[in-house]
């Protein structure tokens, strides 16, 4: 039996991010930034930078999806805010390697992620998802997540203006 921090699920393990993890992580960032629609960042995470985010850092919640030493996905669950009032909210996040989507590894990534985050007493969830990106709106409804509005226009990118879900699912 293994706890909830070390998963198996199929060949793919599921477990709290280490050291190592990071450049697979950043690795798998920047494709999605390159493909485009699923974020509004434009400049490659730097591995160093990245790394001492996460490291030092004891309020954020990172998983790794893996299958043969190689990650291919992650979930992190960060600090909405640094406002008091927001300490029990974080904004989760997931992103897999362009060929390992599809395969429920989003779902069990998501799993993990919102287990953690009731273990530590985290009440609300938020996910904000470009609004063409329609498979992760889809992905974040069928886990329980309910709109709470869309912004318009919010975002620019390669001139043409994005709309954001704001979505929302509390745990406790």
């Amino acid at each position: 039996m293994m706890d909830s921090t070390n998963r198996m699920h199929h060949h793919v393990e599921y477990r709290s991010v280490i050291s190592e993890d990071i450049s697979g992580i950043c690795k798998i960032y920047n494709a999605h930034i390159e493909l485009g629609g699923s974020t509004f960042e434009t400049a490659p995470w730097e591995t160093s930078i990245l790394h001492d985010q996460i490291m030092k850092n004891d309020k954020d919640i990172w998983f790794v999806a893996e299958m043969n030493h190689t990650v291919i996905g992650w979930a992190a669950a960060r600090l909405h805010s640094n406002r008091f009032g927001y300490r029990l909210t974080r904004e989760i996040a997931i992103y897999l390697a362009i060929e390992h989507t599809g395969k429920g590894i989003a779902g069990q990534l998501l799993k993990l992620t919102e287990n953690s985050c009731i273990d530590l007493g985290i009440h609300h969830l938020v996910a904000r998802v470009i609004t063409n990106n329609e498979r992760s709106l889809r992905f974040h409804e069928r886990a329980g997540y309910g709109l709470v509005g869309v912004q318009k226009e919010i975002g620019r990118l390669n001139d043409q203006w994005l709309d954001v879900a704001i979505m929302q699912k509390i745990l406790s």
